[in-house]
This record gives C-alpha cells, sequence and structure tokens, in this order.
C-alpha cells in the first residue's frame, strides 16, 4: 500500500475551504497560530452538550484518535492507527495501563464526571510520560470549584438522561461545597444502565446489556495561596448479564441468561502542587494506587464446574515534576517511578468431568503473578532565540519484570522540539523523539501459575519525527478567530508486541513502519463556529518471515462541524463523519505455518448528528439537551472495530442506528 498523496492534496484544498470548530480547545480560548496542534482537548461542555455516555463520544470528531465498536465496553482506542497500549493513558494523573481481556476495552470511564479530555499526539515530548510511543490521554474529572459558582458556598445538581436505541437511562446526583475557606468538597454519583440495541438492518442485540455504578468524591485544601492539596477517590462497575465477548457479534434472540461479567476500577490519589512566586518552584506531586477487576460469575456445565473467578490489576506510582526559571530558561523536570502486578483470585478449583463421571482438578488462581516496576527520571528546557524556540529534552527509563518473569530494560531518550515563527501568522514545528517501551504485562485472562516468558524478549524502540504547520487566518478571513494546521508524521516501532494472549511477551511480535497527516481548519465568529479534520495513516508490519499492510492503517476520515449560538438561551451543533473506503493487503501466518495473503476492503461510511442545548433564563440552574446521532439511521461499522478490521463485516455488528438522546440537569 502506497501513501496516497493525491488525497491528501485534496484534502488540503477542501480544509481552506469549509468551517472549521475549535472543539479541540478547553474553554473559547482564541486559536492562534503559535498554538499546538498536536494537543487536543474537549471539555466537560461539550461532553455535556453531545449528551457523551462512552469514550467514543467523548474523542470520536478528533483527527487521528479513533474509538472503535459501538458497545461501551468493547471500546479501544487507537492513536494514528496503533491501540492504546502504545499510549500514556492517565484518568487524574493514574496509570490505567493493562490489558484484561482482548476482546474487551481496557479504558472504564463514567463520562459524566469528566472535567476535560486532552490528547497529545506524537512522541516529541519527555512530558507525556512512560510508553507513550504514539502521544497520551489525559482523562481529568472535576473539581469542586467546576461546579461552584462565584460566592457560593454549597451546592448540588441532579440529571437525569435517556435515549431510544440503546435503551439508555441514567441518573446522576452531585453535591460540593466549601466546608471552609480552605476546604471544599465534591462527591458525585452516577448509576445507568442500557438494554437492547437497535442497529440498522438487523434485527435488535439482546445479549449486550449493561449497567455503571459510579462515584467520586474529592477533597481540595488549599494549605495557603500557593499550596493546594486533592484527595481523590473514585470507583467504577460496569458490568451486567451480557456476552463475555463484547467484541464479536451479539445474539437477536436469548436461549440462555449470560453469566454475569464486569469491570471494576478503584482509583485513589493524593496530589500536592506548589505553585510559588519562587521562580525555581513549580512542583507537581501524585501519589496514586490504581486497580482495576475483571469479575466473572461461577459458570456450571455438563463437562465444567468452574468457579468465581476474579482478576486483578494493580498500579502503584509516584510522579514529581518541578519547573524551575534559571537565567531565563524554563527546566521541567521529574521522576516516574510504579509497580504493577497481575492477580487471579478464585473461589474454588475448577473441576473437569470426563464422560466416565470421573472428575480432574485444577486451580486457576495465580498469586505471584506477573509485575513490572519503573524507575525514571527525565529533564526538559525550553530555549528562545527570538522567533525561535527549541525545547530539548532528556528521558532514562529502567524498566523490569518480575513475579513469574524476570528481565529488565533500560534507555536513554532524546527528544526535541524546534518552533519558528516565520510571521505574525505562520508558525513551525519540527519534531523527534526516541521510542521506549518495555513489555506490557499480558492479557491477564491467559495468564497462570505455570507462565514463563520467552528468551528472545525485547523492549519496544524506535523514532519518531513530526513536522506542524499552523497558520493563523483570523486578520485574513476578519473573524475572530480562525486557523489552519497540518501535521505530518513518520515513526517506526521496532519489537511492536501486543499483550493479547501474548504470556511468553514475545509471540506475534513485529516491527511497525507508520507515516500519515492530519490537517484541519478551525473557525470562531459572533455566535458561529465550525471545524474540519482530516487524518490519514499508512502502516506496515515486518514479521520477518513476511510483510503485510498493518491492518487498522490505510482509513481516510473527514470530520465537519457546525456550531451556533441561535440565541442566548439556545445552542445548536451539527457533526458529520466522513469514511472512505479503505483497501488492504492482508498477510498472515496459519498455526500450520502457512503464509497467505488476501484483499481487505473495508466500506465507506457517513454519519450525522444533530443536538442542542437550552438553558431557559427563566429556570436559573436548569440546561436541557437533546440530540440525534446517525440521523439518517445509516448502516456502518468503524473500520477498526472488531471483524471490520480484518475485513469480515458478518463477524461483527453494526454500529448504533439513528439514537434519539435527551438529558435534564438541574444545578442550584
Amino acid at each position: 500500500m502506497n501513501f496516497k498523496y493525491s488525497a491528501v492534496a485534496i484534502a488540503l484544498l477542501s480544509v481552506t475551504q469549509a468551517y472549521a470548530n475549535d472543539i479541540q480547545e478547553l474553554n473559547t480560548a482564541e486559536v492562534s497560530a503559535k498554538s499546538d496542534n498536536t494537543v487536543i482537548e474537549v471539555s466537560s461542555t461539550s461532553l455535556e452538550n453531545k449528551q457523551v455516555n462512552d469514550i467514543k463520544g467523548a474523542l470520536n470528531q478528533l483527527a487521528g484518535v479513533t474509538v472503535s465498536n459501538g458497545i461501551r465496553y468493547s471500546q479501544k482506542t487507537y492513536l494514528r492507527g496503533v491501540e492504546e497500549h502504545s499510549a500514556n493513558v492517565t484518568i487524574d494523573g493514574v496509570r490505567q495501563d493493562g490489558q484484561m481481556f482482548h476482546h474487551a476495552g481496557n479504558q472504564t470511564i463514567d463520562t459524566s464526571m469528566l472535567k476535560a479530555v486532552k490528547v497529545q499526539l506524537g512522541a516529541t515530548s519527555v512530558l507525556s510520560g512512560y510508553g507513550a510511543n504514539t502521544g497520551s490521554i489525559a482523562y481529568e474529572t472535576k473539581n469542586p470549584e467546576d461546579l461552584l459558582a462565584d460566592g457560593q458556598a454549597f451546592g448540588a445538581r441532579a440529571g437525569l438522561a435517556a435515549d431510544s436505541a440503546t435503551e439508555f437511562r441514567q441518573i446522576n446526583l452531585s453535591g460540593y461545597g466549601r466546608v471552609s475557606d480552605q476546604f471544599s468538597l465534591l462527591g458525585m454519583l452516577t448509576t445507568n444502565e442500557s438494554g437492547d440495541i437497535d442497529t440498522p438492518d438487523a434485527d435488535p442485540i439482546v445479549n449486550k446489556h449493561s449497567s455503571l455504578d459510579s462515584f467520586l468524591i474529592k477533597g481540595v485544601y488549599d494549605i495557603d495561596a500557593a499550596q493546594q492539596l486533592i484527595v481523590n477517590l473514585q470507583s467504577v462497575d460496569d458490568g451486567g448479564n451480557r456476552a463475555f465477548s463484547g467484541e464479536k457479534p451479539g445474539q437477536s434472540i436469548i436461549e440462555m441468561e449470560e453469566a454475569y461479567n464486569g469491570y471494576v476500577r478503584n482509583t485513589y490519589s493524593a496530589v500536592y502542587t506548589n505553585n510559588s512566586d519562587n521562580p525555581a518552584l513549580d512542583l507537581y506531586i501524585n501519589a496514586y494506587f490504581n486497580e482495576k477487576t475483571l469479575e466473572r460469575k461461577e459458570s456450571i456445565t455438563d463437562t465444567r464446574i468452574t468457579p468465581k473467578r476474579d482478576y486483578i490489576y494493580e498500579t502503584i506510582g509516584l510522579d514529581i515534576r518541578n519547573s524551575s526559571l534559571v537565567n531565563d530558561v524554563l527546566w521541567t523536570y521529574g521522576i516516574e517511578t510504579f509497580k504493577s502486578e497481575q492477580t487471579v483470585k478464585t473461589s474454588g478449583l475448577r473441576i473437569d468431568i470426563a464422560e466416565d463421571g470421573s472428575t480432574t482438578e485444577s486451580n486457576l488462581a495465580v498469586s505471584n503473578g506477573p509485575q513490572a516496576t519503573l524507575l525514571a527520571g527525565y529533564v526538559q528546557a525550553e530555549l528562545g532565540f527570538g522567533d525561535f524556540t527549541i525545547i530539548p529534552g532528556l528521558r532514562y527509563d529502567n524498566y523490569e519484570l518480575g513475579g513469574l518473569y524476570d528481565s529488565s530494560f533500560n534507555q536513554l531518550s532524546p527528544k526535541i522540539s524546534a518552533s519558528w515563527q516565520a510571521s505574525n501568522d505562520l508558525n513551525l514545528t519540527l519534531g523527534y523523539g526516541s521510542i521506549f517501551k518495555g513489555p506490557g504485562l499480558p492479557e491477564i485472562i491467559m495468564i497462570r501459575e505455570t507462565t514463563t516468558q520467552a528468551d528472545d524478549v525485547e523492549a519496544e524502540t524506535g523514532d519518531h519525527i513530526e513536522l506542524n504547520i499552523n497558520y493563523d487566518l483570523t486578520d485574513t478571513l476578519g473573524v475572530d478567530s480562525a486557523s489552519f494546521y497540518t501535521n505530518l508524521f513518520q515513526f517506526n516501532i521496532d519489537d511492536s508486541y501486543h499483550p493479547t494472549k501474548n504470556t511468553d511477551l514475545s509471540s506475534n511480535r513485529s516491527d511497525l513502519d507508520n507515516m500519515g497527516i492530519e490537517a484541519g481548519a478551525r473557525f470562531n465568529h459572533n455566535a458561529l463556529s465550525g471545524y474540519i479534520n482530516f487524518s490519514y495513516n499508512d502502516a506496515e508490519r515486518d514479521y520477518t518471515e513476511y510483510q503485510s499492510d498493518d491492518s487498522y492503517s490505510g482509513t481516510k476520515e473527514v470530520n465537519i462541524g457546525l456550531n451556533m449560538q441561535v440565541t442566548s438561551e439556545i445552542l445548536v451543533g451539527w457533526d458529520n463523519i466522513f469514511v472512505d473506503n479503505a483497501e488492504l493487503e492482508r498477510t498472515t501466518k496459519s498455526r500450520r505455518g502457512e503464509i497467505s495473503t488476501s484483499d481487505v476492503l473495508k466500506p465507506g461510511y457517513g454519519v450525522t448528528n444533530l443536538w442542542l442545548a437550552y438553558e431557559p433564563a427563566a429556570v436559573n440552574g436548569l440546561k436541557v439537551n437533546l440530540a440525534v446521532d446517525n440521523l439518517f439511521d445509516k448502516t456502518y461499522q468503524n473500520h477498526k472495530s472488531f471483524g471490520a478490521y480484518f475485513g469480515n463485516l458478518e463477524y461483527n455488528d453494526n454500529e448504533v442506528g439513528r439514537n434519539f438522546k435527551v438529558s435534564v440537569n438541574y444545578q442550584f
């Protein structure tokens, strides 16, 4: 597959002729040529307006970011065509690594509690954290001050939400207040459930019901004007009587009740910041503990009795970062350390029953499971030379495997970006980053006490290079703000691994070469704002014996949207996703060692979404949201969803059909 420059040229031409909305800005901040094209932020207001209740809704309008699958518990995120295992994913700075089950998602998120989502694309900054080979995804939950009005001591918020296509129903309650001049507190509780799923040209899916219960407790203590301590407790339980393999096709007829399975995430953190007037002190410390659990109910068949199982992935970590201004040079430096370990707990032994009635017992529990430990340090300087800004950085990672494994890896990784303000309107940035990530712990559902690693385990290494172009169109167009951007990138990941079933940490390894483009424009003027984004990546994998197009590449996607403040009370929006046909050549090796190549065609599609936000002036604190997703009830499958990514559309469900959504929130 060759990089299609004609498609890029057409996309660049089209974005200069279209409207654009800065949904990538956290608030309504001015868009300028000096902004970073690779940093994408979505605010809680945007999430609420579109009635987002999963990570797909939070991220699916962003260039270079894709979320597969239509069902919440099977969704996976891809940055520039590479699954999230090659990114650094955090919630309030707490690592969310590890794969529980390869037919399910890895991020357990309650989007109603989010303040913002921030995506950093690329590997050119040491500040993106460990393992950010393709970038980072940072989810940030709300604080008390985000909900308290000026002068307000205490408040509360209640919300109801529902939709038509998934039988989604949600209740959200929040209470918050200033206990004292220095201490504020927030408590949030969410419960929701979904039922049968309507998809075009098919009977409803009846075996993928879900229920979610979530709470957040956050205390903020302002020690003084510079120092703050935040204590954060979160719990999300996403489960139900549903098909275990969320990615695979669902059923339209229930023959027997699905066995309960669910994902639980418990997150605890304490964050201390000191934004002192002292130029040498701008300190951030985050100490945290994160536990993800896959729960499976006991199952009984004629030939096997399997006990209840809990697959547990725990991470304890510490991040310390400080910035110092010394002789007009801004230095940022810090250390990052964590330890992750996997455990399997059971309520008893598995019993296999032979035809003659004899039984065999086996223990599925794993007490001293795989472990991974990181100790890393980094430093970055920001140097200004007139119209030039150079940001060099250096990162050292020491990564060790323990428990059932025994090996270590380390690397000194240089990173640098050089920015030139060529004119008042034009900014060019060139960046380079050395890539490193140690072998990730395997899919936890596959580990046993007998699990061992292979002899040829390697860390992921490689190089990333990127060119960012940003042109400020504000004066040219005579609007409040407008800009055009282009990101051109190329990177390789040698010894790229995937944790799926990879208990020996060496199977299915390949060298990945990836190149691509993101381009777009955005504008804001008076009551109208809009955006257009284009993204495309072309990637190949080298398995030594054979080469293949990467199955998740080759998709050209355009996102277009407009928002309009019709009156002071009514805001309306329109979003459209256009995806072109993708054609790949996929080469695979069978279990018998036979190598074969097949053509993969992923059909294109277009999806339209409409939404409206109404805040009546007569009822202070009331907000009503209406939306229609997939307005024209299009039959389609995301190109990175299961089945579709390898060209078998029958081995997948279509995405959710026309979906009417409503939510009502009252804050007082």
